[in-house]
């Protein structure tokens, strides 16, 4: 199932935490408290003793509470106990309906009918029914749910309208044609919270609504520590889970985090950093994924901060000017070099990009002088504390052709957010996943990377056939829409990086991830054999 399966005795350099702009909103909780774990050898775990599976986080679970649609798809791996989505993605990457029983398009592809299942009830017993999704769905007009960004007005998949037909029956209408709604309806975009929490959404912040198979046990939850759930018996879904309880520990130090699931403190680590899969593996288990791309949105596509990134030949300068092969050998070994927004098992990948658009620093000097750069640029990127080993190792690259790039040092975690809005491009790693298209359409051209609202009408184009489209027509629409980001070079990868999870194998099956996308399915995690 994985493209990346390392040896076991990999070697890289120590690799510190990427703290872009980007990074920081889908992970606000990398400042808070770790909980420590200690380097002694792998023990049986708890699952087969009581019945808890304990995991270990790398951040905060909910950092802002327990509204899921505030945050990313990463986050469903923690909802998914507490709250059941319309759709969800399984192991292999399917999506399957969950909430919903069946699904229908019209010809066009503009309306969804969803059938709901019944029986399923919420904490506070109100039972899922239309007017309930109905009224989650109107909460997309709220720019602050991350969940709903690409359905808002004027985004690629916006729904103008949601009807409840009768108690079992959605209608909804989409302003273009959507011809696989059920991906963008799955895992956090697809939650469904509780009626008290549609009424004063504010609630959410202390306390979850769900129908999940989970409730919180407020008594065994500490707030970015430790977050316990237990098992509803009475859940419509409680059957498709093996455990009584769910114990999630945040431990924010990297090798912290390794040494609990060593250790077997944890059962379960998530996002390893790739300087602790050696440790791992000497003592445990790991399960690795790409599909993440490391690299820097273009924010200013206009201009407005920095004249040379409104012009589309200076952004394809940097493109040419960044030596993957090499910053990957050096410091991330394991990972793939690319030129391309697509992850290499998304449809629409295109291996010819890798190749056009590789390290050529003649043709970036070439096209800054074309772009009336023949001196290069300057470029300010803001950092919070000293500039990462990547940052430092793609300023020299950039020198090389004339492209200054300045490090910024941020005095607080407000000024890197604010960097977001003024610094021409930001560095992070994106987690793209198996469902390229919808990315696309929620942040790179409908969310926070295009803040501006440029315009392209190539991207624009393409990702609207690609969403509207089926089979060969939109997978033709999918390449093309890889190409047209990396022509206009709204976007400047550098490489796909693996998300690793290691586990105790004494005490669990081995997990999957949801297909390429980077969280795992935890309803499939059973006790070991």
């Amino acid at each position: 199932m994985n493209r990346f399966t390392l040896p076991t005795h990999r070697r890289t350099r120590p690799m510190r935490a990427r703290l872009g702009a980007a990074t920081l909103a889908l992970a606000t909780a990398a400042t808070l408290a770790a909980c420590g774990g200690n380097g002694g050898g792998g023990g049986a775990g708890s699952a087969s003793a009581d019945g808890t599976l304990t995991i270990a986080f790398d951040a905060d679970a909910a950092p802002t509470g327990y509204d899921p649609l505030l945050y990313s798809a990463r986050q469903f791996e923690f909802f998914a106990s507490l709250y059941d989505a319309l759709f969800v993605t399984q192991t292999d990457g399917s999506v399957e309906p969950s909430l919903v029983t069946e699904f229908t398009s019209n010809p066009e592809n503009t309306q969804t009918t969803l059938t709901l299942r019944e029986g399923v009830t919420f904490t506070d017993g109100s039972p899922l029914d239309a007017e309930l999704v109905k009224a989650n769905l109107d909460r997309r007009s709220d720019a602050h749910l991350e969940a709903y960004s690409s359905f808002g007005a004027g985004q690629a998949s916006e729904i103008v309208d949601v009807t409840a037909q009768d108690p079992q029956t959605v209608v909804i209408t989409w302003a273009s044609p959507q011809a696989s709604p059920d991906v963008l309806l799955a895992d956090t975009a697809g939650v469904i919270v509780g009626p008290e929490a549609v009424a004063d959404p504010t609630s959410l912040e202390t306390t979850p609504d769900g129908s999940g198979a989970y409730v919180l046990d407020e008594d065994a939850t500490t707030r970015a520590s430790t977050y316990t759930v237990v098992k509803n018996e009475d859940a419509w879904a409680a059957d498709d889970w093996a455990w009584d309880t769910i114990e999630y520990n945040v431990i924010t130090d990297p090798q912290a985090l390794a040494n609990a699931v060593v250790s077997g403190q944890a059962d379960i680590a998530t996002q390893l950093d790739p300087t602790t899969i050696d440790l791992v593996q000497s003592r445990q288990s790991t399960v690795d994924v790409g599909g993440t791309i490391v690299g820097f949105p273009v924010i200013d596509k206009l201009g407005s901060s920095n004249p040379a990134f409104g012009n589309e030949a200076a952004r394809q300068a940097l493109l040419y000017a960044t030596d993957r092969e090499s910053l990957v050998a050096d410091l991330h070994d394991g990972s793939r070099p690319t030129s391309q927004f697509f992850p290499e098992d998304a449809p629409g990948f295109d291996p010819a990009l890798d190749e056009e658009f590789g390290y050529d620093p003649d043709r970036a000097r070439e096209l800054l002088a074309e772009a009336g750069y023949p001196d290069g640029f300057e470029v300010d990127y803001t950092v919070l504390g000293q500039p990462d080993e990547d940052a430092i190792a793609i300023q020299s690259q950039w020198a090389e052709v004339g492209i200054t790039l300045n490090f910024v040092t941020a005095t607080s975690t407000d000024q890197v957010f604010a960097a977001v809005r003024t610094d021409p491009v930001i560095f992070g790693p994106f987690s793209v996943g198996s469902s390229p298209a919808g990315f696309v359409a929620g942040v790179l051209y409908g969310g926070f990377m295009n803040m501006q609202g440029a315009t392209e009408p190539d991207i624009e184009s393409s990702l609207g056939a690609a969403l509207g489209a089926t089979g060969d027509a939109q997978e033709q629409a999918l390449t093309d829409l890889n190409r047209a980001i990396t022509e206009h070079a709204w976007f400047i990868p550098v490489y796909e990086d693996v998300t690793y999870a290691g586990y105790n194998a004494g005490s669990v099956s081995e997990p999957a991830f949801a297909g390429t996308n980077n969280f795992l399915v935890l309803s499939a995690i059973q006790p070991a054999a």
